[in-house]
């Protein structure tokens, strides 16, 4: 087995949607051709912090290894959740965006919201949702849940170049004021 760690390192961005790139050479210390920041060794990590998003490079190039987000949504932004879908992860280019897991928890103020109660984590434009939980709004109590996953059988789930949001189906929520937060684990799968 061959080893190289003269130069192995973390590298780090704190510019929102930075991904790393492969290098134009297998040594960064040579004048030509130029390594750029962003340019990576194999096996070489790289944290996007303002994405908080995890990046390392194999044999087949840069892949994704894990992102994070999280999102507060106040009660007048639950009531409009589907005239004003909230984006929880942005789009990358030349990626689609895959949720991994997703917990929802909700700080129960004074009434259950009615109707049109079941919260989607869905890619912009798609037609399938991800991950779909159909009670969580209507708790009376301070609650935190694991969202299930959606297995369509036809239509669209993950979408290059789309952001992925947090919405609910057929119209907005009524009645309800308690702010909730929702929380993803997420790979980038380029297509």
């Amino acid at each position: 087995m061959s080893t190289q760690d003269s130069r192995i390192k973390i590298k780090r961005s704190t510019v929102s949607a930075t991904v790393p790139t492969v290098a134009p050479s297998t040594d960064h210390t040579q004048p030509s051709p130029a390594w750029s920041a962003t340019d990576i060794y194999k096996g070489e990590l790289f944290i996007n912090q303002a994405d908080n998003v995890v990046w390392s490079r194999g044999d087949d190039g840069v892949f994704c290894l894990s992102g994070s987000a999280s999102l507060d949504i106040t009660s007048a932004q639950v009531l409009a959740l589907n005239t004003t879908p909230l984006t929880i992860v942005p789009a990358v280019s030349g990626y689609a965006i895959e949720a991994v897991s997703v917990v929802v928890s909700i700080d129960y103020n004074s009434a259950a919201y009615a109707t049109n109660t079941n919260l989607l984590i869905l890619t912009d434009t798609a037609n399938n949702p991800q991950y779909k939980q159909d009670s969580l709004l209507t708790q009376t109590v301070d609650a935190a849940w694991k969202f299930p996953e959606v297995t369509p059988s036809t239509g669209t789930q993950l979408i290059a170049n789309k952001a992925l949001t947090v919405t609910v189906v057929t119209g907005d929520p009524t009645a309800g004021d308690s702010p909730i937060k929702v929380f993803v684990n997420y790979r980038l799968i380029p297509v």
